[in-house]
């Protein structure tokens, strides 16, 4: 079972919605990657079968926000955050870091040189 791949550096360079939509289509992946690990090994993971199911609410959410247009770049950190926050080791969230680039590029928007 794979998690989020981390690429060379762990701020990429996303300028336009497209590669912003790729990294929320890969965080969607691996948070259903996390809830069937979750499902098939729930004593191995402990911690993380507490709050996948309203990581993946938020995510999904934020993936739909996107196919019906209605997303908006916002200074003001995603829901998921809370979550990110009390729970900060990627030993418990294997894609901590996807998490923490889109929350930052959603507070920030693109980065268009």
């Amino acid at each position: 079972m794979s998690f989020g791949h981390v690429h060379g550096s762990m701020l990429r360079k996303v300028k336009t919605p497209e590669d912003f939509i790729s990294m929320v289509k890969e965080l969607r992946e691996d948070v259903f990657d996390l809830r069937e690990a979750c499902e098939y090994d729930p004593d191995e993971m402990g911690r993380a079968a507490l709050f996948v199911e309203p990581l993946e609410q938020i995510v999904e959410a934020l993936y739909q926000s996107f196919v019906d247009g209605s997303y908006e770049f916002k200074d003001e950190d995603l829901p998921y955050m809370k979550i990110v926050n009390e729970n900060n080791h990627t030993a418990i969230l294997p894609m901590l870091h996807l998490l923490k680039e889109v929350n930052r590029i959603h507070r920030e928007g693109l980065d268009i040189d």
